[in-house]
């Protein structure tokens, strides 16, 4: 999936002669082939033509509106699968506790292990040996749950640990004194639920494109507006993905304090820092990355995910026994 992002206030989406055509006034800005894309993400007053708007509904091109700091507002997507069965299926298993908790079990396990993986590869990892066995330890724990609710509590004790490992991470002159999602309570925040809400709204789209429900999920609780089962699937590349993009921006000053503005208490990147964060993750997707639990090998960030989306449908049909996250080798 290739995904556009457009920031800039006032633009127009059009669709013309086999392109989108990103236009503010008489001004091309961009020129894309619609061939290329299978995701508009549109940040704040960016308007798309009903012309467009068509095209991407006949070619199911997921299109996401953000906020202009980057919090999530909607989107517009075809009719995807059309399998009232699978989902049906899916219903049905959300209401099996067992496999809610083998489900949960799993994502928990994923996540941690792929959060001590990540640790271990900064270079202090060595200095955080408690922190590393006490994620080790909330491993085993989740072995042990006995329901879903400890598992949200194992999760978010094991985040907590992690989260002070990461604020050691940050170089001056940024500040990381805690995870704050709602709202980002500083920059770095802000720009870790941007990339959050990135994985989220991509995982949102495979979903939709396999037919199931992403509002339905198996770990994550059920609430207005949440799309649990998207949630749910992204635990384990939040770090992989969403972690790395930011500490690499950072540590090699490619988005600076000056770049970052706060209005109405939301964050808000500059275009030179918005440019460039989304070159970066857009190509952290495109790196290739091996698995130490998956047959496929050498696969692509973007194609391991979506890789998921297919492997947890599978899961609720019964085509296979379990849900396996991705874990790093």
């Amino acid at each position: 999936m290739s995904a556009i992002y457009i920031t800039t206030q006032g633009a127009t989406v059009q669709r013309r002669s086999g392109q989108f055509l990103v236009c503010k006034g008489s001004e091309i800005l961009q020129n894309i082939p619609e061939t290329h894309v299978r995701q508009l993400v549109l940040f704040g007053n960016v308007n798309l033509t009903t012309p467009a708007v068509g095209f991407c509904l006949d070619k199911q091109i997921d299109v996401v509106f953000l906020t202009q700091g980057g919090r999530f507002r909607g989107r517009l997507n075809g009719d995807g699968g059309k399998s009232a069965e699978l989902r049906s299926r899916q219903y049905d298993r959300a209401h099996d506790p067992e496999f809610c908790l083998a489900q949960a079990r799993a994502i928990v396990a994923g996540k941690v292990a792929n959060l001590i993986a990540f640790a271990r590869r900064q270079n202090d990892s060595r200095q955080a040996d408690r922190e590393l066995n006490a994620l080790r330890k909330s491993i085993e724990s989740t072995r042990q749950a006995r329901s879903v609710e400890t598992l949200l509590g194992i999760e978010g004790s094991a985040s907590a640990i992690y989260f002070r490992l990461f604020g050691t991470w940050v170089p001056q002159p940024w500040h990381f004194g805690k995870r704050i999602a709602h709202p980002p309570g500083d920059p770095v925040n802000a720009m870790l639920s941007l990339s959050y809400t990135l994985l989220y709204n991509r995982m949102t789209s495979h979903l939709n494109e396999m037919g199931l429900d992403a509002y339905q999920g198996f770990f994550h609780q059920v609430r207005y507006g949440h799309a649990a089962l998207s949630s749910d699937l992204i635990e384990e590349f939040r770090a992989l993905i969403g972690d790395a993009v930011v500490l690499k921006l950072l540590r090699r000053k490619q988005v600076k304090l000056a770049h970052i503005v706060e209005v109405k208490g939301e964050f808000r990147m500059k275009p030179v820092a918005s440019k460039v964060f989304f070159t970066e993750f857009e190509n952290k997707l495109e790196s290739r990355r091996n698995s130490s639990n998956h047959r496929d090998l050498n696969l692509t960030y973007a194609q391991i995910i979506r890789r998921q989306a297919q492997h947890v449908a599978k899961v609720i049909t019964g085509e296979e026994p379990r849900y396996v996250p991705f874990a790093v080798e």
